[in-house]
Protein backbone atom coordinates (compact mmCIF):
# COMPACT_ATOMS: atom_id res chain seq x y z
CA UNK A 1 0.00 0.00 0.00
CA UNK A 2 3.16 2.64 0.76
CA UNK A 3 4.50 1.62 -2.68
CA UNK A 4 1.21 2.74 -4.22
CA UNK A 5 0.84 5.81 -2.67
CA UNK A 6 4.76 6.53 -3.07
CA UNK A 7 4.42 5.53 -7.25
CA UNK A 8 0.79 8.17 -7.13
CA UNK A 9 2.42 10.78 -5.24
CA UNK A 10 5.83 10.71 -8.02
CA UNK A 11 3.64 10.92 -11.05
CA UNK A 12 1.71 13.87 -9.03
CA UNK A 13 5.04 15.82 -8.79
CA UNK A 14 6.44 14.84 -12.36
CA UNK A 15 3.33 16.19 -13.37
CA UNK A 16 3.46 19.32 -11.59
CA UNK A 17 7.04 19.99 -12.28
CA UNK A 18 5.90 19.41 -16.33
CA UNK A 19 3.29 22.51 -16.12
CA UNK A 20 6.11 24.32 -14.83
CA UNK A 21 8.90 23.48 -17.72
CA UNK A 22 6.05 24.30 -20.03
CA UNK A 23 6.10 27.79 -19.23
CA UNK A 24 9.62 27.72 -20.99
CA UNK A 25 7.88 27.38 -24.31
CA UNK A 26 6.82 31.03 -26.46
CA UNK A 27 3.95 30.24 -28.93
CA UNK A 28 4.86 32.15 -31.75
CA UNK A 29 2.17 33.19 -34.55
CA UNK A 30 2.50 32.25 -38.01
CA UNK A 31 3.72 34.16 -40.57
CA UNK A 32 1.74 35.03 -43.67
CA UNK A 33 4.51 34.82 -46.80
CA UNK A 34 4.49 39.21 -47.05
CA UNK A 35 5.88 38.37 -43.15
CA UNK A 36 2.42 39.69 -41.44
CA UNK A 37 1.18 37.64 -37.99
CA UNK A 38 -2.13 35.72 -38.98
CA UNK A 39 -4.55 37.65 -36.13
CA UNK A 40 -6.40 34.23 -36.01
CA UNK A 41 -4.06 31.03 -35.68
CA UNK A 42 -5.01 27.44 -34.51
CA UNK A 43 -2.68 25.29 -32.42
CA UNK A 44 -1.58 23.75 -36.18
CA UNK A 45 -0.87 26.99 -37.00
CA UNK A 46 1.15 28.15 -34.17
CA UNK A 47 5.07 27.65 -34.32
CA UNK A 48 5.84 26.58 -30.58
CA UNK A 49 9.54 27.80 -30.36
CA UNK A 50 11.36 26.83 -26.91
CA UNK A 51 13.58 29.81 -27.06
CA UNK A 52 14.55 29.38 -23.43
CA UNK A 53 15.14 25.96 -23.82
CA UNK A 54 17.26 26.42 -26.58
CA UNK A 55 19.23 29.30 -25.28
CA UNK A 56 20.36 26.69 -22.54
CA UNK A 57 21.73 24.72 -25.56
CA UNK A 58 18.77 22.45 -25.59
CA UNK A 59 17.43 20.52 -28.76
CA UNK A 60 14.21 18.57 -29.50
CA UNK A 61 15.01 16.31 -32.51
CA UNK A 62 12.89 13.67 -33.26
CA UNK A 63 13.14 9.84 -31.86
CA UNK A 64 13.67 6.76 -34.63
CA UNK A 65 15.70 4.01 -36.07
CA UNK A 66 19.44 4.32 -35.22
CA UNK A 67 22.36 2.29 -35.01
CA UNK A 68 23.82 1.47 -31.47
CA UNK A 69 27.82 0.75 -32.07
CA UNK A 70 28.89 -1.93 -29.56
CA UNK A 71 32.34 -1.24 -28.76
CA UNK A 72 35.32 -2.73 -27.07
CA UNK A 73 37.72 -0.19 -25.14
CA UNK A 74 41.41 -1.76 -25.28
CA UNK A 75 44.62 -0.07 -23.84
CA UNK A 76 47.83 0.12 -25.89
CA UNK A 77 51.01 2.29 -27.17
CA UNK A 78 51.96 3.84 -29.98
CA UNK A 79 55.28 2.06 -31.62
CA UNK A 80 57.38 2.74 -34.85
CA UNK A 81 56.60 0.66 -38.38
CA UNK A 82 59.80 -1.86 -38.52
CA UNK A 83 60.07 -1.07 -41.92
CA UNK A 84 60.20 2.71 -41.43
CA UNK A 85 63.23 2.60 -38.84
CA UNK A 86 66.86 2.43 -40.76
CA UNK A 87 70.47 2.68 -39.32
CA UNK A 88 73.14 4.69 -41.17
CA UNK A 89 76.50 2.68 -41.08
CA UNK A 90 79.78 3.64 -42.63
CA UNK A 91 81.05 1.21 -45.31
CA UNK A 92 85.06 1.05 -44.52
CA UNK A 93 86.52 2.24 -41.30
CA UNK A 94 88.11 5.26 -41.05
CA UNK A 95 87.58 8.81 -39.42
CA UNK A 96 84.64 10.86 -39.45
CA UNK A 97 85.72 14.82 -41.13
CA UNK A 98 82.04 16.17 -41.78
CA UNK A 99 78.92 15.89 -40.08
CA UNK A 100 75.92 17.21 -41.69
CA UNK A 101 73.16 16.27 -39.38
CA UNK A 102 71.57 17.47 -36.03
CA UNK A 103 68.86 15.25 -33.87
CA UNK A 104 66.00 16.00 -35.45
CA UNK A 105 66.81 17.16 -38.68
CA UNK A 106 64.75 16.05 -41.79
CA UNK A 107 67.04 13.77 -44.46
CA UNK A 108 66.03 12.54 -47.93
CA UNK A 109 66.70 9.22 -49.45
CA UNK A 110 70.20 9.39 -50.50
CA UNK A 111 71.00 12.42 -49.27
CA UNK A 112 74.52 13.05 -47.25
CA UNK A 113 74.63 12.40 -43.89
CA UNK A 114 78.64 12.71 -42.68
CA UNK A 115 82.14 12.46 -44.83
CA UNK A 116 84.71 10.05 -43.52
CA UNK A 117 88.46 9.01 -44.40
CA UNK A 118 89.03 5.85 -44.62
CA UNK A 119 91.85 4.19 -42.65
CA UNK A 120 93.10 2.41 -45.87
CA UNK A 121 92.88 4.53 -48.89
CA UNK A 122 93.25 7.96 -46.87
CA UNK A 123 90.25 8.99 -49.34
CA UNK A 124 87.13 10.70 -48.17
CA UNK A 125 84.09 8.91 -49.23
CA UNK A 126 80.16 10.33 -48.57
CA UNK A 127 77.60 8.39 -46.14
CA UNK A 128 74.15 8.66 -47.43
CA UNK A 129 70.89 7.62 -46.00
CA UNK A 130 68.81 4.93 -47.57
CA UNK A 131 65.63 6.34 -46.10
CA UNK A 132 63.46 9.59 -46.01
CA UNK A 133 62.46 10.79 -42.53
CA UNK A 134 64.16 12.38 -39.27
CA UNK A 135 67.14 11.63 -37.47
CA UNK A 136 66.05 10.10 -34.50
CA UNK A 137 69.52 9.41 -33.22
CA UNK A 138 73.17 10.58 -33.47
CA UNK A 139 76.48 8.98 -32.34
CA UNK A 140 79.24 10.51 -34.17
CA UNK A 141 81.42 13.42 -33.81
CA UNK A 142 83.87 15.15 -36.30
CA UNK A 143 87.63 13.73 -35.62
CA UNK A 144 85.95 10.43 -34.24
CA UNK A 145 87.49 7.15 -35.38
CA UNK A 146 84.28 4.93 -37.12
CA UNK A 147 84.18 1.16 -38.09
CA UNK A 148 81.82 -0.06 -40.34
CA UNK A 149 79.58 -1.85 -38.13
CA UNK A 150 78.78 1.01 -35.96
CA UNK A 151 75.67 2.83 -36.79
CA UNK A 152 76.70 6.32 -36.61
CA UNK A 153 72.68 7.49 -37.12
CA UNK A 154 69.40 6.26 -37.22
CA UNK A 155 66.67 7.56 -39.18
CA UNK A 156 63.18 7.15 -38.78
CA UNK A 157 59.84 8.18 -40.70
CA UNK A 158 56.84 8.82 -38.22
CA UNK A 159 54.47 9.62 -40.71
CA UNK A 160 52.45 6.58 -40.11
CA UNK A 161 52.59 4.69 -36.39
CA UNK A 162 51.43 1.37 -35.25
CA UNK A 163 49.19 1.33 -32.31
CA UNK A 164 49.72 -1.96 -30.56
CA UNK A 165 46.36 -2.35 -28.50
CA UNK A 166 46.04 -5.35 -25.89
CA UNK A 167 43.51 -8.10 -25.97
CA UNK A 168 42.89 -10.40 -22.97
CA UNK A 169 41.37 -13.94 -23.01
CA UNK A 170 37.41 -13.53 -22.39
CA UNK A 171 37.57 -10.70 -25.73
CA UNK A 172 39.42 -13.10 -27.79
CA UNK A 173 36.76 -14.46 -29.94
CA UNK A 174 35.32 -10.37 -30.12
CA UNK A 175 38.20 -9.13 -31.95
CA UNK A 176 39.09 -9.86 -35.41
CA UNK A 177 41.24 -7.90 -38.64
CA UNK A 178 39.30 -4.92 -40.45
CA UNK A 179 37.01 -4.34 -37.46
CA UNK A 180 36.98 -0.30 -37.21
CA UNK A 181 38.89 1.29 -34.04
CA UNK A 182 39.44 4.88 -32.55
CA UNK A 183 42.64 5.59 -31.27
CA UNK A 184 42.27 8.08 -28.87
CA UNK A 185 45.46 10.22 -27.10
CA UNK A 186 43.37 11.13 -23.56
CA UNK A 187 45.84 13.86 -22.46
CA UNK A 188 45.52 15.81 -25.35
CA UNK A 189 42.21 15.36 -26.45
CA UNK A 190 42.95 13.47 -29.97
CA UNK A 191 41.69 10.94 -31.57
CA UNK A 192 42.19 8.85 -35.09
CA UNK A 193 40.00 6.49 -36.83
CA UNK A 194 41.30 3.81 -37.97
CA UNK A 195 41.31 -0.40 -38.38
CA UNK A 196 42.83 -3.42 -37.27
CA UNK A 197 45.11 -4.83 -39.98
CA UNK A 198 46.81 -7.38 -37.62
CA UNK A 199 46.00 -10.04 -34.91
CA UNK A 200 48.44 -11.61 -32.75
CA UNK A 201 48.59 -15.56 -33.14
CA UNK A 202 50.99 -15.47 -30.05
CA UNK A 203 49.72 -15.31 -26.30
CA UNK A 204 52.48 -13.73 -24.14
CA UNK A 205 52.94 -15.91 -20.51
CA UNK A 206 53.78 -13.35 -18.78
CA UNK A 207 50.06 -10.95 -19.11
CA UNK A 208 48.38 -13.66 -21.00
CA UNK A 209 46.95 -11.08 -23.59
CA UNK A 210 47.86 -10.63 -27.50
CA UNK A 211 47.76 -7.68 -29.12
CA UNK A 212 45.62 -6.26 -32.40
CA UNK A 213 47.65 -3.66 -34.37
CA UNK A 214 46.14 -0.48 -36.70
CA UNK A 215 48.58 1.69 -38.71
CA UNK A 216 47.82 5.26 -36.95
CA UNK A 217 48.49 8.29 -40.25
CA UNK A 218 50.53 10.57 -38.53
CA UNK A 219 51.09 13.39 -41.18
CA UNK A 220 51.26 16.02 -38.84
CA UNK A 221 53.39 14.59 -36.04
CA UNK A 222 51.35 14.91 -33.61
CA UNK A 223 52.10 11.62 -31.95
CA UNK A 224 54.93 9.77 -31.07
CA UNK A 225 56.49 6.64 -30.56
CA UNK A 226 56.03 5.25 -27.09
CA UNK A 227 52.70 7.55 -26.23
CA UNK A 228 49.80 5.30 -24.10
CA UNK A 229 46.76 5.46 -26.08
CA UNK A 230 43.49 3.69 -25.97
CA UNK A 231 41.22 2.03 -28.49
CA UNK A 232 37.38 1.67 -29.14
CA UNK A 233 37.19 -1.14 -31.30
CA UNK A 234 33.35 -1.45 -33.09
CA UNK A 235 32.94 -5.20 -32.65
CA UNK A 236 29.12 -5.07 -33.79
CA UNK A 237 26.50 -2.24 -35.58
CA UNK A 238 22.89 -2.84 -33.98
CA UNK A 239 20.13 -1.55 -35.84
CA UNK A 240 17.41 -0.73 -33.59
CA UNK A 241 13.99 0.54 -34.17
CA UNK A 242 14.02 3.67 -31.87
CA UNK A 243 17.29 5.47 -30.53
CA UNK A 244 17.80 8.67 -28.98
CA UNK A 245 21.07 10.89 -28.12
CA UNK A 246 22.93 9.46 -24.68
CA UNK A 247 22.16 12.70 -23.67
CA UNK A 248 18.95 12.68 -23.85
CA UNK A 249 18.38 10.27 -20.92
CA UNK A 250 18.60 11.21 -17.00
CA UNK A 251 18.16 9.31 -13.99
CA UNK A 252 15.85 10.33 -11.31
CA UNK A 253 14.39 8.45 -8.38
CA UNK A 254 15.62 5.46 -9.64
CA UNK A 255 13.70 6.28 -12.72
CA UNK A 256 15.62 6.47 -15.98
CA UNK A 257 13.69 9.57 -17.96
CA UNK A 258 13.49 11.41 -21.34
CA UNK A 259 11.31 14.95 -21.24
CA UNK A 260 9.20 14.61 -23.96
CA UNK A 261 7.73 17.88 -26.07
CA UNK A 262 3.45 17.55 -25.49
CA UNK A 263 2.74 19.98 -27.81
CA UNK A 264 3.92 23.53 -25.72
CA UNK A 265 4.87 21.55 -22.85
CA UNK A 266 7.49 19.25 -22.01
CA UNK A 267 6.96 16.15 -20.17
CA UNK A 268 9.18 13.80 -18.16
CA UNK A 269 9.21 10.66 -19.35
CA UNK A 270 9.95 7.13 -17.83
CA UNK A 271 11.84 4.93 -20.32
CA UNK A 272 13.19 1.79 -20.60
CA UNK A 273 16.85 1.63 -21.54
CA UNK A 274 19.00 -1.26 -23.71
CA UNK A 275 21.91 -1.13 -26.17
CA UNK A 276 23.71 1.75 -26.11
CA UNK A 277 27.11 3.32 -27.55
CA UNK A 278 28.72 6.79 -26.92
CA UNK A 279 26.46 8.77 -29.11
CA UNK A 280 23.01 6.83 -28.99
CA UNK A 281 20.57 5.05 -27.15
CA UNK A 282 17.75 2.69 -27.59
CA UNK A 283 14.87 2.89 -25.84
CA UNK A 284 13.34 -0.18 -25.54
CA UNK A 285 9.60 1.21 -24.05
CA UNK A 286 8.02 4.50 -22.94
CA UNK A 287 8.81 6.54 -26.40
CA UNK A 288 7.65 6.37 -29.99
CA UNK A 289 9.33 6.46 -33.62
CA UNK A 290 8.54 10.34 -34.28
CA UNK A 291 7.93 11.88 -30.99
CA UNK A 292 10.75 14.94 -29.97
CA UNK A 293 12.73 14.38 -27.36
CA UNK A 294 14.73 16.83 -25.40
CA UNK A 295 18.33 16.48 -25.76
CA UNK A 296 21.72 18.42 -24.69
CA UNK A 297 22.10 20.17 -21.59
CA UNK A 298 19.15 18.17 -20.28
CA UNK A 299 20.54 18.61 -16.94
CA UNK A 300 18.61 22.04 -17.03
CA UNK A 301 14.96 20.16 -17.42
CA UNK A 302 16.22 17.81 -14.71
CA UNK A 303 16.96 21.07 -12.26
CA UNK A 304 13.42 22.56 -13.46
CA UNK A 305 11.60 19.15 -12.52
CA UNK A 306 13.47 19.21 -9.18
CA UNK A 307 12.68 22.60 -8.27
CA UNK A 308 8.86 22.07 -9.26
CA UNK A 309 9.30 19.06 -6.30
CA UNK A 310 10.46 21.44 -4.16
CA UNK A 311 8.13 23.57 -4.73
CA UNK A 312 5.18 21.01 -3.99
CA UNK A 313 6.58 20.28 -0.97
CA UNK A 314 6.60 23.42 0.43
Amino acid sequence: MNDTLCRIRRLFILGAAAVAIALSFRAIPALSEEGEEHEEGTKEQAALVPESLERHGISFPAAGPGTIKLTLTLTGSLAPQEDRVAEITPRFPGVVREVKKRLGDPVAVGEIVAAVESNQSLQRYDVRSGLAGSIVRRNVTVGEFVGDSKAIFEVADYSELFADLYVFPSDFGKVRRGQSVVVRFAERGWESATSISFLSPVTDPATQSRFVRAVLTNGDGRYQPGMFVTGTVVLEEVSVPVAVAASALRVRNGDTIVFVQEGAKVEPRVVQAGRRDEEFVEVVSGLSAGERYAAGKTYFLLAELEKGEAGDDD
